[in-house]
């Protein structure tokens, strides 16, 4: 099964590649969308509108994600409402806690090569296969996008030929409900596929993060080889943490800034994002100052705390698996995937 693409051209276009390339995996992603809606007994038509009023705000303001779409549905044949059932997932707004996903950026003294890292690991609890997609553009731009294979709306980290990298976290507690009112004018989530596409920089992206609508607030890192924040984002505020010159930047799945820790789930509520956050700043802190990319894997395939490790594997009624752990590397504009848990992805042998 492939999982490793070129895509090059208009959006429509990439979009054709993207379904005759990965027909057979976009269709098992599909299969599974499909299910869950009928495991959870949602009000079919009711969820149709939401979508369809969804799809309209893209078709107006986002032409080119809207083309892609039609270009991915072409491209593999698969009905075009299937592919915007995947792309517009408003299936993650049925429930809490769906992507538990930890983030790490480091760079600068906190590592051996003096190189900014950014790695994270995907953990969904429900299994939508994930591919590698490298694009090129008429103009010129290049990125390379982690994503579920014939999604293009919610990418768990990109970097393009900029030297700009972005990735999220999402956000998930009762005391902060999505705004699912903004249907006509907002995404479900950050898109953080827009931000590479239209920003050179961090700074870039900072702003226009900020001038973005959304539905549901989720955290952020954006970093260049100048400049690094970690945003904390509601539904209608942000919060941005600068590097204070340590080089570290990490967050979970609830927020650390005095201004919306409030909104956060108790940790006996959620006890795994708070585990989680508190095992990266363990493994981070051990090997600061000569943090490298394996490094990086073993804290990503770490397996502390169990059902609350970083490394995720389901167990029980805990759903929840890492299903692809990303790296890029800006100075050496490469980015390096696990598909499935690092842990088993990865294989490892020592002579120590």
């Amino acid at each position: 099964m492939r999982t490793v693409i070129e895509a090059k051209g208009t959006p429509y276009q990439q979009g054709v590649m993207q379904g005759e390339q990965l027909k057979e995996t976009i269709e098992k992603n599909v299969r599974t969308v499909s299910a869950k809606m009928e495991r959870n007994h949602m009000n079919t038509e009711r969820y149709r509108r939401f979508v369809d009023r969804n799809l309209r705000f893209m078709e107006q303001f986002h032409r080119d994600i809207y083309d892609e779409m039609k270009g991915i549905a072409d491209g593999s044949g698969i009905s075009f409402q299937d592919i915007v059932y995947l792309n517009i997932p408003a299936y993650f707004m049925n429930e809490y806690f769906n992507q538990e996903c930890s983030m790490l950026m480091v760079r600068g003294k906190a590592t051996a090569d003096k190189n900014t890292y950014v790695i994270k690991n995907r953990d969904m609890s429900m299994y939508i296969e994930q591919a590698v997609i490298r694009r090129e553009y008429p103009d010129g731009l290049k990125m390379v996008e982690i994503n579920g294979a014939g999604t293009v709306t919610y990418p768990a980290c990109g970097m393009n030929s900029y030297g700009l990298g972005v990735t999220n976290t999402g956000f998930w507690s009762s005391k902060a409900p999505s705004a699912a009112e903004r249907v006509d004018s907002a995404h479900i989530f950050l898109n953080a596929h827009i931000l590479l596409a239209q920003c050179k920089s961090a700074k870039e992206a900072l702003k226009c993060l900020e001038e973005t609508p959304r539905m549901n607030g989720l955290n952020v890192i954006l970093v260049d080889t100048k400049d690094a924040f970690c945003v904390e984002m509601t539904k209608d505020e942000i919060f941005v943490m600068e590097d204070d010159g340590s080089g570290v930047l990490f967050r979970s799945n609830h927020y650390m800034s005095d201004k919306f820790c409030h909104l956060n789930p108790g940790r006996d509520e959620y006890a795994s994002t708070f585990m989680r956050y508190e095992r990266i700043e363990e493994l981070v802190k051990k090997r600061y100052g000569k943090l490298r990319f394996q490094d990086l894997f073993r804290i990503m395939s770490d397996h502390k705390n169990g059902i609350n490790a970083i490394c995720r594997h389901p167990q029980g009624e805990v759903l929840a698996q890492t299903i692809s752990t990303s790296m890029f590397v800006l100075e050496d504009y490469e980015a390096w995937t696990t598909i499935g848990n690092p842990c088993e992805s990865l294989r490892f042998a020592s002579l120590k």
